[in-house]
């Protein structure tokens, strides 16, 4: 993490020039940390915990004709506890969306590390902050052990203009070592796919999406995720439906659904959410539900103070667990129901 932090001051100090010349560089980021009672189920204790704090620099050029150069580089960081984790690539200075790409007339190419259409497709149902935000749990898949919330590596990105109030969203990363991971049978190939279609006209939205990660599960078995979402607008009010289908091809297969709803009070936000994610079949007893209640008060447009409840009730096999604080939060075995009581500042820059 020093390391990392070095880097971004050197690119920083070499950026000054740059930020004075071009209007179009931008520093930007997020530091989100808050001070939790965590319940694992059978014992509780105090914690400080950072969630999804980023620091980034973005870009472009105008190339003329309409068509323009862009660029970003984003990183996470741990202001809780200093380290990013334990794998090489924590400690990148791509962790998050990175990319180069050109963009035009014709929609948004970019190359190399995004969030997949089908992770992105999340408007009004991911409202919740903090260890409330249930879409990575519940609706991608993660407490059903069927993992679709993908920041895809190597990947070619597109996204179309919009078109009466249609944006379309593909991306495809191949297998770039076939046969060779660890774990993998020899032949596979690991090519993923994903696409969303969205249209919103500012009231109403509705989209759906669809991905596949090829030899996931196994040689010749995929993973695959189906994902609706729907929702409306009224004065102060936002309410937001999700459903999607996941599966492990032969091994595991669950529907999940979801509800989320805003209300907004001069500074103060009301937010409460509720998410679901059925057994698998076979009465396998691994079904899981999240639910949460938010009170969100502006300090200004770029600092927010906020406390919230949220808890998870595992089924007698189950064992999902929060997963956007920086030391996570299990439950201290399956069939514990974990909960979180929490105050918290977000700020953004």
């Amino acid at each position: 993490m020093q390391k990392q932090l070095i880097a971004l001051a050197v690119l920083g100090a070499l950026s000054a020039p740059a930020f004075a010349a071009d209007n179009s560089v931008t520093l930007y980021g997020r530091l989100e940390l808050g001070v939790e009672a965590f319940d694992n189920g059978d014992t509780s204790l105090m914690k400080v915990e950072g969630y999804s704090s980023r620091i980034g620099f973005k870009g472009e050029e105008d190339l003329g004709d309409g068509l323009k150069a862009i660029w970003q580089i984003e990183t996470k960081v741990s202001p809780d506890s200093g380290s990013n984790g334990t794998k090489p690539e924590d400690n990148s200075l791509t962790t998050r969306n990175s990319f180069v790409g050109l963009k035009g007339n014709f929609g948004t190419i970019l190359l190399g590390r995004h969030d997949t259409p089908f992770k992105q497709l999340n408007k009004n149902i991911d409202v919740m902050w903090g260890n409330a935000e249930q879409t990575e749990v519940i609706t991608n898949g993660k407490a059903s052990g069927i993992n679709l919330h993908t920041r895809q590596n190597n990947v070619l990105h597109y996204t179309s203009p919009k078109f009466a109030n249609v944006t379309m969203r593909a991306s495809y990363a191949p297998d770039e070592d076939k046969g060779t991971y660890t774990g993998n049978a020899a032949g596979s190939e690991k090519n993923r796919f994903s696409v969303s279609g969205e249209y919103d006209d500012g009231t109403f939205n509705v989209g759906i999406g669809y991905e596949n990660q090829a030899d996931e599960v196994a040689k010749g078995k995929d993973r695959t995720g189906l994902k609706l979402v729907g929702g409306a607008k009224f004065g102060d009010t936002t309410l937001g439906l999700g459903y999607s289908k996941l599966e492990n091809e032969g091994a595991k297969e669950v529907d999940t659904y979801a509800l989320a709803v805003t209300h907004k009070i001069d500074k103060i936000t009301l937010k409460g959410s509720f998410a679901s994610a059925d057994e698998s079949k076979g009465g396998a007893q691994d079904g899981v539900d999240m639910y949460g209640v938010e009170v969100d008060y502006a300090l200004s447009k770029r600092t927010a103070v906020y406390g919230l409840y949220t808890a998870i009730k595992n089924d007698v096999k189950a064992k999902g667990e929060f997963v956007n604080g920086t030391t996570k939060g299990a439950p201290s075995a399956a069939g514990k129901d974990p909960a979180i009581l929490s105050v918290g500042v977000r700020h953004s820059f």
